[in-house]
């Protein structure tokens, strides 16, 4: 077999100081690096990658690298023990299921968050609120992507299944236009930065800036201290620092920052036990790893950012906390979370993502006044006759009910123009505005409350978020303005852009009076050639028809006398 030159470093420069041996009980239990490429390669799969030999490696040889490229090496000779390939196959199981329907979810949008398989499948609340706090806190959304990283077939040296993997992820990144991914797990951090070169990848702790931090080492204390108050503990913590945050320095500064109230923290890294997928191929070697960070806690409760840490933890009998939990205010889980139940957690999650239940009854809403108004039209409760005859009988209820049916209908898409033209054909210029302005201006309100409450997430997704970054754009810039442009010379149809106004940042009442005060000149002008039409039909009024025509050219031409008002937000430039 050749040796990488990794290998044939330490093979050549390694003094078997023994100062490895005493930071990694597998090392301890197994002799020095070189020792163990030579002798007995084999055990080279208990590594856990955790590169604590290299923090005392005085040639400074890295020795971690070594191992770890023996393990790709017996790998793809295929000279690698029976329990290795039980736990190969474990781990490319677990890592296909994580990565297919049902639990697979990828919202569209420049930047999401990754909250790894551990966290997703343990606390999905903490993903959803970590979601909103982000948003919060960059101050611009934030989406969601489930999957898996395939960390666990990389930890066991499958290198080349990871890169496969890490082609089909980048493809679904394209896809959904995502090019900035935060991860809540320090693992799939390290995994994805090593093989995603287009992709933007940072951690939590990464990515908040310095005023968030400030402000969640404070909300920690407060709330890890009244924990503690009830349990009886002394509100001390032992910070865990997981292996893979100590390939960046920032990750584990802002933890310390944000746990002020500590008794200590491992200052190299030291593993909980799972690393290397140890936990599979030898469980008493596991536990001694896990054990070493136990004693270093002495006694106190561990606090820590990576989830599957913490569950390796407290099946030792271990306290311990994941730093989230108080960061967005989540009862703390203090008992392992079954194998069973953090699949079904993430099928939920990934389900509520997709068939979210406020998007269901909106969609069970629409699809009822559909079936409605054809049951309706079918038994000949609506036709002409029976619309005229009802506006002479009930003059208060007939206008009431008509501007019901206009607030509802840009919400289900039904045009607009028909009813703007009804109302002045059934009410004349003067009323006929007063019901078609109100019963539009409902309506512009309906889809603007649903879309920025409701459906926020599926508007962006539905209309593109090309044409939603610009709209957002021109309100940032223009506030009002942007409606009235929007309302005078739309550029995309009413409905659509009362859905897009609603995951803008304009107000509502600037929305509210806009979209009043903007849309009543076309609203004049319909309604106008509904009443001249009525007056034709009805009365045979010929010179009623030729006011009314004037009265809507004189209001379409009102646009344009707007013109710089017009020209300025819709600029690109923004002049």
């Amino acid at each position: 077999m050749e040796l990488s030159s990794r290998i044939s470093e330490v093979l050549k420069s390694c003094e078997n100081c023994g100062r490895c041996k005493r930071v990694c009980p597998f090392l301890d239990t197994y002799g020095t690096p070189d020792k163990i490429i030579t002798e007995t390669p084999e055990k080279v799969f208990f590594c856990t990658n955790c590169k604590a030999c290299d923090t005392v490696c005085k040639e400074k040889l890295n020795p971690s690298d070594a191992l770890f490229e023996m393990k790709s090496q017996l790998l793809r000779s295929r000279t690698y023990p029976v329990e290795v390939g039980n736990a190969l196959r474990s781990a490319n199981g677990y890592a296909m299921r994580g990565h297919k329907p049902p639990f697979v979810y990828y919202s569209s949008g420049d930047t999401v968050f990754w909250p790894g398989c551990g966290l997703a499948g343990t606390s999905p609340e903490i993903v959803k609120k970590t979601v909103r706090l982000l948003s919060k806190h960059l101050n611009k959304q934030v989406g969601l992507v489930l999957d898996c990283c395939f960390d666990p077939l990389y930890q066991l040296g499958d290198v080349e299944s990871v890169k496969e993997a890490a082609e089909r992820i980048h493809s679904r990144l394209e896809k959904h236009k995502i090019s900035h991914i935060i991860t809540g797990c320090t693992n799939c951090r390290k995994a994805l930065s090593l093989h995603l070169l287009n992709a933007k990848v940072e951690h939590i702790f990464e990515a908040l800036p310095e005023d968030a931090m400030d402000s969640f080492s404070q909300n920690i204390r407060k709330t890890s201290s009244f924990h503690f108050s009830e349990k009886g503990g002394d509100g001390r913590f032992f910070i865990h620092h997981p292996c893979p945050s100590f390939r960046s320095g920032a990750i584990r500064n802002h933890a310390k920052t944000m746990l002020q109230l500590t008794s200590g923290d491992n200052s190299r890294p030291s593993c909980c036990g799972h690393g290397g997928g140890l936990s599979s191929t030898s469980k008493d070697l596991s536990r001694k790893f896990t054990e070493k960070v136990i004693r270093a806690a002495k006694g106190n409760p561990v606090i820590t950012y990576c989830m599957g840490c913490k569950g390796k933890f407290l099946q030792e009998g271990q306290k311990a906390y994941h730093i989230l939990e108080f960061m967005t205010n989540v009862k703390p889980i203090e008992k392992p979370v079954s194998s069973g139940k953090k699949w079904f957690n993430r099928f939920l999650l990934a389900s509520g993502q997709k068939f979210n239940p406020k998007k269901i009854l909106f969609g069970l809403l629409v699809v009822f006044l559909i079936v409605l108004t054809t049951y309706l039209r079918r038994k000949g409760y609506i036709s002409t006759d029976v619309i005229l005859n009802f506006i002479q009988q009930y003059k208060v209820a007939a206008p009431l009910l008509f501007i019901l049916f206009y607030a509802i209908g840009p919400s289900l898409f039904i045009p607009s123009l028909p009813m703007a033209l009804g109302a002045g054909f059934l009410w004349g210029p003067f009323w006929g505005v007063v019901f078609s302005i109100t019963g539009a201006t409902s309506g512009a309100s309906v889809a603007f409350l649903i879309s920025r409450y409701l459906i926020a997430d599926t508007i962006k997704k539905r209309f593109g978020y090309d044409k939603w970054e610009w709209l957002r754009e021109k309100v940032e810039r223009h506030g009002w303005k942007a409606v009235a442009f929007a309302r005078l010379l739309p550029v995309l149809p009413f409905p659509v852009l009362n859905y897009m106004f609603g995951v803008t940042p304009i107000p509502f009442v600037h929305y509210l009076w806009a979209s009043f005060v903007f849309m009543l000149p076309a609203c004049i002008a319909y309604v106008a050639f509904g009443s001249s039409m009525g007056e034709l039909i009805l009365k045979g009024n010929v010179n009623g028809l030729i006011i009314g025509i004037i009265v809507a050219s004189v209001a379409m031409l009102l646009p344009f006398a707007l013109k710089p008002l017009v020209k300025k937000v819709s600029s690109p430039k923004d002049n």
